[in-house]
């Protein structure tokens, strides 16, 4: 999967294409001072956000969105140590970015006074109207603030499949015109004359100065600067360098002569290395820059330059939507793709969901791909294997089994891995509450709470595998230089030498008082399908331990590690008939999603459980896996993150699908799916960085 490759001709918004008619202009002379009213200069500068001067830097925010791009940039100019404020007040969940609202940020020494960000609303939703509904809450409040009198700020909203620069153009100009129109004609003149929208690619400086000379024609409030200004930072990336290349092509051929043979001699000469699609590509963009008056530049072209946000993550939001079916949106260091909409009818959905939930094999092999249909084509072509994919979910999509994503590829062709498999893919629920702050491992060893086989044997709820799974997980950690607390097995049950039982009362004193870095519970789980959280929890022998009595934990884990499947048999949760109702009409797909979004909500960095019944060795692997990678050194292409090393532990038991020797002797369903059942609700990207283990527990 990969981002298709854009037309060089869209790239400028002035140039007539089939698809750009608007007609080639200069910048028209600044209109005189407006005397009816407050004026506000606008100067487009080619260089970086965060080497301009200014009394305040603005750039926009969606909501739950980590920083990328300018964004970003901001934020590492204006933090102090590896862990970037905006990015940090983000994951916490402490902006809110509603349209419009604006959020400050302290900063350092240098040309960065003051920073903010502008809230654009959930990503996908952003079109001209609500954009210029942000410019105008934007200009007006920094004209309120009174001590600012330039402010620097991007083209918020532009990007490739967002807004086009002509289209945030116009919104920034709709948006402080009404701005300006707010203040009333009898109104002082405001401290804030100068905003500077800065640009740090040269040929989309240029469109922008172009369309902003063009959208304020008829605005005398905003007075747009004639000319671009250049100013440290400025950039020529690929695509824009191999518009002006063109142009000089263009130029080339003109100068050859009125006679068409000249200029067809040297087009030929130029070109004459190339393949012949390619060739046939040039002239066809060569007839349309020739309608481009040419711009008097003096630039030097910059070898390939990297991209600014490198290997960010693809976020991916997918909502149930209004009318049934699946309302996508997407958001890379590269493009933003506004709403997608792919109907389907809510029963195929709800029959898909249910087949791929502990799947037969044949059902795991043939309808991966019929999910991935329902991911939007430009979306499939947003992601790559080295990129990491978050997906923005609701609570009713999370029950959807992601994780089975793969290419959508024509009969016949060599199927490749699940994309799960390939990169890290991990969960995030979209709800109203902030997350709580997360710290990050204290010094010395870390510390660990393991739970096992908790449920009471005379009601049938023991589970041997579970136990088993919970002594395996102790002894791993603590071969891996962690301090382990572990509780195994209900008072009733068989003792197991040497460990105290797994008692409520004293797990949730151990929850409350031992500042626990990791929990790892391997029992049953039930949750309250009315969403009230109020009975999502993990079973023990004499109740429920639920997200609710973990609400007064001063320090919440950072990761919860659940290998628990469904049970109904509790009665008070569950339905008349044995199954809770949920709107998929399979409790063990809601039960991953339900008890994560309470585990978040008191705080924990990363929830990562099972959806499904996993074969008791398959557990223990997937365990051992996780953790060997987590605090050791994993393969050279994963980076230290929660995310690969989920990514890790799936694809050790993805792999054990080839070996086809099970005891059975055939391929038993949990095996050959169980790499898909586990769910990593968290930022996959998020690094973690644990403390030295004592000398001889670090596996290499």
């Amino acid at each position: 999967m990969g981002t298709p490759a854009a037309r060089i001709a869209d790239l400028l918004d002035v140039v007539t294409t089939p698809s750009h008619t608007t007609p080639v202009s200069r910048p028209a002379p600044a209109p005189p001072p407006r005397t009816g009213g407050p004026t506000v200069n606008i100067t487009v500068v080619w260089g970086d956000l965060v080497e301009i001067a200014a009394d305040l830097h603005v750039t926009g925010h969606y909501q739950s969105v980590v920083p990328s791009a300018a964004e970003l940039s901001l934020d590492r100019a204006i933090s102090d140590g590896p862990r970037p404020l905006i990015t940090e007040h983000t994951r916490l969940g402490w902006i809110d970015a509603q349209l419009g609202e604006v959020t400050y940020f302290p900063c350092r020494a240098g040309p960065i006074r003051t920073a903010a960000v502008v809230g654009m609303g959930p990503m996908g939703t952003l079109t001209e109207r609500r954009a210029a509904q942000m410019y105008a809450s934007l200009l007006g409040e920094a004209i309120a603030i009174g001590h600012v009198e330039t402010m620097a700020t991007v083209l918020v909203g532009a990007g490739v499949g967002n807004l086009s620069v002509g289209g945030a153009v116009r919104s920034l100009v709709r948006g402080f015109a009404a701005a300006l129109a707010a203040q009333g004609p009898s109104a002082p003149a405001p401290r804030l004359t100068e905003v500077l929208v800065v640009e740090v690619d040269r040929l989309r400086a240029e469109q922008l100065l172009l369309a902003l000379a063009h959208a304020a024609a008829d605005q005398p409030g905003l007075r747009i600067g004639p000319e671009l200004r250049e100013d440290s930072g400025g950039r020529l990336f690929a695509p824009s360098a191999a518009v002006y290349a063109l142009n000089a092509l263009s130029g080339l051929a003109r100068a050859a002569g009125p006679a068409p043979a000249a200029a067809e001699e040297a087009l030929r000469t130029v070109l004459a290395d190339f393949d012949p699609g390619i060739r046939d590509q040039v002239r066809e963009q060569l007839a349309h820059l020739a309608e481009v008056a040419r711009t008097d530049l003096s630039l030097t072209v910059r070898g390939p330059t990297q991209t600014q946000d490198g290997a960010l993550p693809v976020r991916m939001s997918v909502q149930s939507g209004a009318d049934g079916g699946l309302s996508w949106a997407a958001l890379t260091g590269r493009a933003t793709v506004p709403e997608r909409v792919v109907a389907i009818d809510r029963d195929l959905l709800r029959e898909l969901v249910g087949r791929l939930t502990e799947p037969t094999v044949d059902d795991a092999r043939g309808l991966p791909v019929l999910l991935s249909r329902f991911v939007p084509e430009d979306f499939q072509r947003l992601i790559s294997d080295d990129a990491t994919v978050l997906l923005e979910l609701d609570r009713d999509t999370a029950s959807v089994p992601w994780e089975f994503l793969t290419d959508v590829q024509p009969t016949g062709e060599e199927r490749h891995a699940p994309l799960a498999i390939r990169t890290q893919l991990s969960r995030q629920l979209r709800t109203p509450y902030a997350r709580v702050m997360t710290e990050g491992p204290a010094d010395g060893p870390l510390r660990a709470l393991v739970i096992g086989d908790p449920g009471d044997p005379e009601k049938g709820l023991q589970l041997p595998g579970a136990r088993s799974e919970a002594l395996a997980v102790a002894a791993r950690l603590k071969a891996l230089g962690v301090d382990v607390t572990l509780f195994v097995g209900a008072p009733n049950s068989t003792r197991q030498p040497g460990v105290e039982p797994a008692r409520r009362l004293d797990v949730l004193r151990a929850l409350l008082c031992g500042r626990n870095d990791i929990v790892h519970y391997c029992g049953h789980s039930d949750f309250d399908p009315s969403g009230t959280g109020r009975r999502s929890g993990w079973v023990f022998s004499d109740g429920l331990l639920t997200a609710q009595e973990l609400s007064l934990l001063a320090r919440p884990p950072l990761i919860v590690v659940a290998n628990a499947c469904y049970t109904a048999r509790l009665g008070t949760a569950a339905a008349p008939g044995g199954a809770a109702p949920t709107p998929w009409g399979n409790p063990q797909a809601a039960l991953v999603p339900s008890l994560a979004d309470e585990f978040l909500r008191i705080g924990v960095g990363h929830y990562i459980g099972a959806a499904w019944r996993i074969p008791d060795d398959q557990g223990i692997a997937f365990a051992e896996q996780f953790y060997r990678h987590l605090f050791t050194i994993g393969p050279a292409e994963d980076p230290p993150t929660v995310g690969a090393a989920v990514r890790s532990a799936r694809k050790a038991l993805y792999d054990q699908r080839a070996e086809n020797d099970w005891a059975d002797g055939g391929q038993d369903r949990q095996r050959w799916s169980s790499w898909a059942a586990y769910q990593h609700y968290g930022d996959a990207s998020e690094p973690f960085v644990p403390p030295e283990a004592p000398s001889g527990a670090r596996e290499g």
